[in-house]
């Protein structure tokens, strides 16, 4: 007897998927606050949150991937159509925009170790605090994203397809009680 659960499939594993880049994108951003405060170790704490940003970033990358997998299998009508192609939109623009700031912050850290007399401490603490305030807006669209998702599966009954007990589920939708 297997006790452990069957993994989904790829278009049945998006649900699972979200989560990582979720709280990937939105922990970097607390390592980086961290890196203000530390003189010292500064580098190690932006570090950290720089390889928080690229796995958050890839993840990102596969939710996407495994959403528009999912997706395709949805009975639509056309609200749930309209509901499914706005949280795809915006989960493309947040893997885009969090891979661009993986990338400019990537940027930041590689000329801070490529000069030769590093920035004075507060033109690097400035240049790292008007990053960490656009990263934080952008985390809000995390956050509006995420609640599109929850609206489809909470409101408008979207069901991951997972296999249960050796019978292949099916992809769901029903139409919101009024």
């Amino acid at each position: 007897m297997n006790t452990f659960p069957n993994l989904p499939g790829w278009d049945g594993i998006h649900p699972a998927m979200v989560q990582f880049p979720i709280v990937l994108l939105f922990v970097a951003p607390l390592f980086l606050l961290v890196s203000l405060f530390s003189p010292r170790a500064w580098r190690t704490w932006a570090g950290a949150s720089l390889l928080l940003m690229v796995l958050g970033a890839f993840t990102a990358w596969l939710a996407v991937a495994t959403g528009h997998a999912g997706g395709q299998l949805v009975d639509k009508t056309p609200a749930l159509e309209q509901a499914i192609a706005r949280h795809e939109a915006l989960g493309l623009l947040m893997r885009n925009v969090f891979t661009g700031l993986a990338v400019v912050f990537a940027v930041l850290m590689l000329l801070s170790a490529a000069l030769k007399k590093p920035l004075p401490g507060g033109a690097r603490i400035s240049l790292h605090a008007l990053f960490l305030v656009v990263y934080l807006g952008c985390t809000l669209a995390i956050a509006n994203t995420a609640a599109r998702g929850g609206f489809l599966v909470h409101k408008l009954g979207v069901q991951a397809m997972i296999e249960q007990a050796g019978a292949q589920g099916t992809v769901t939708a029903r139409t919101p009680e009024r």
